[in-house]
């Protein structure tokens, strides 16, 4: 889903917003923001509804940060180009900046009891009521803008991705500060639980699969499957279906009887050009070429 730019900000001053783009992935709310600020001093209130993550993906000129209160400068010491915050609930926050032209960012909306249950993970309820403003983590900011450019437009192209995504995303936020303790090697799947995995995605090929169905058929939390499946095949269960999307497209475009918009929606891709782009990615050259190369 795309909002544009009626959608304003609140109790704003000297800032606009250009452009939002939302999308949702395992019950996460993920808006990308484009907004656009006078010379000078500007703001606006963020006091979120729900428990709110921002990462400043760009800023162009000055600086941005959270604030309190609008004339009392962050008390952060990271001073680098990039930076996240972590609001609880009901927080009084605002976003400030000085001399900046545009920011781009993107936020996630987190509902922890759901969250809980969706991931099979102890929720420290006492620590996601805890503020967190202007600091940095490299995995977490990586994965942020990995989520923001699946909402601004296809790249991977499934749900099964984002999913993956928000999954680790969240993972990483509830384990902050905690030891990180390097990862034993996890084992794979049993016969069965790939077998039915295999089968389910190969059954729904036109369709867009969540992460939570695959761990529901294999009696796993979200997390475990993600990685067992991997440790199997090699690959993450998006990118084993995008093979198969490829693989079928490619058996279609064989047989000659589906245009490539026909095909695109038969392997579940959302348009023509999305099944061009991720079969020129994968396969090296474009479908229309790659079926006149085996023309007889």
């Amino acid at each position: 889903m795309r909002e544009v730019s009626q959608m304003k900000l609140i109790s704003a001053h000297g800032v606009q917003l250009l452009r939002r783009d939302v999308r949702t992935w395992n019950g996460v709310t993920v808006s990308v923001l484009d907004m656009e600020c006078r010379p000078g001093r500007a703001w606006h209130e963020m006091s979120p509804r729900q428990n709110r993550m921002a990462i400043v993906l760009e800023q162009i000129g000055g600086r941005v940060e959270p604030r309190t209160k609008i004339d009392q400068p962050s008390r952060s010491n990271w001073s680098g180009p990039h930076h996240i915050d972590y609001a609880p609930a009901g927080m009084r926050v605002w976003g400030y900046s000085d001399n900046v032209r545009r920011v781009r960012g993107v936020d996630f909306l987190f509902d922890f009891h759901s969250l809980e249950s969706t991931l099979r993970e102890q929720v420290d309820f006492q620590k996601v009521e805890t503020p967190r403003l202007k600091f940095f983590d490299e995995r977490i900011f990586q994965i942020g803008s990995l989520l923001a450019s699946e909402c601004r437009g296809p790249g991977q192209g499934s749900d099964l991705y984002g999913d993956s995504l928000v999954t680790a995303l969240a993972l990483d936020f509830l384990r902050l500060g905690n030891d990180r303790i390097p990862e034993t090697k996890q084992g794979g799947l049993a016969p069965w639980q790939l077998k039915r995995a295999k089968e389910f995605m190969e059954a729904n090929l036109s369709t867009n699969i969540r992460l939570c169905e695959l761990a529901d058929l294999t009696r796993l939390s979200q997390s475990q499957f993600g990685r067992a499946f991997k440790a199997s095949t090699g690959l993450a269960p998006h990118r084993w279906q995008m093979n198969l999307r490829i693989n079928r497209a490619q058996q279609l475009l064989l047989d000659g009887e589906l245009t490539l918009a026909q095909i695109a929606l038969v392997t579940g891709f959302s348009e023509q050009s999305h099944l061009t782009r991720v079969f020129r990615r994968i396969v090296g050259v474009s479908p229309g070429s790659w079926r006149r190369d085996r023309r007889i």
